[in-house]
């Protein structure tokens, strides 16, 4: 995650919304995904951008367990570090997880769990053909399924799902999230708002882009 400076996150976003909007937006939906893995009572890892965690918000940091230093170029590196430096700290099993998608809830995250007990990898598809959560335990995992991937692209799942199986990893798919990089994708979460994200949802009320009987 990057810590929340105007101009700095969801920049495709800020161009309708503007800078300062664009990122108490996405402070909303962070506080919502802490929340959600908090309330689902598991212990809480933040990868952030930058050296150091002292960009981020108190409130953030204070929530955490643990917090370190992306690392890596590509995303698939960046990730591949995520689930190695957990494991390290002593993770049986690890949930990687974006900042921006409201819709990661309790239900969801305990899916996951129980399903990386019975599969080598576990994905909830996001809408843009990528996907916005991955699982695996210690024992099962690979990183080879984060090499070769076309990353930011609409085929990220599709080629990732053929690597595990070239690879003989088993995987399961969870129900699928809306991540909220494009103002399309805000329009389709307003559709469907999650009823697990009260921040995220009482800051699009307030700004008139989500029906407050929908939020």
């Amino acid at each position: 995650m990057r810590p929340p400076v105007p101009g700095r996150v969801k920049t495709r976003l800020a161009r309708d919304l503007g800078d300062e909007a664009a990122c108490d937006l996405y402070r909303a939906m962070v506080a919502d995904c802490i929340a959600n893995v908090r309330g689902a009572g598991f212990p809480l890892f933040l990868f952030h951008d930058g050296p150091d965690a002292g960009g981020l918000p108190p409130e953030w940091r204070a929530a955490a367990d643990r917090t370190f230093s992306q690392e890596g170029d590509s995303l698939g590196e960046r990730m591949d570090a995520a689930f190695q430096r957990s494991f390290a700290s002593g993770a049986k099993g690890v949930i990687l997880t974006g900042s921006d998608i409201p819709g990661i809830d309790a239900g969801l995250l305990h899916s996951a769990q129980g399903a990386m007990n019975e599969h080598d990898v576990v994905f909830s598809p996001a809408h843009d053909g990528g996907y916005c959560l991955v699982a695996s335990r210690n024992c099962r995992y690979h990183n080879g399924m984060f090499q070769g991937i076309p990353w930011s692209t609409s085929a990220v799942l599709e080629t990732t799902i053929a690597v595990c199986s070239a690879q003989g990893l088993s995987y399961d798919l969870l129900e699928p999230r809306q991540d909220i990089d494009t103002m399309n994708d805000l329009a389709d979460y307003c559709r469907r708002p999650s009823g697990s994200a009260p921040t995220t949802n009482a800051w699009l009320v307030a700004r008139g882009l989500l029906d407050p009987l929908r939020g």
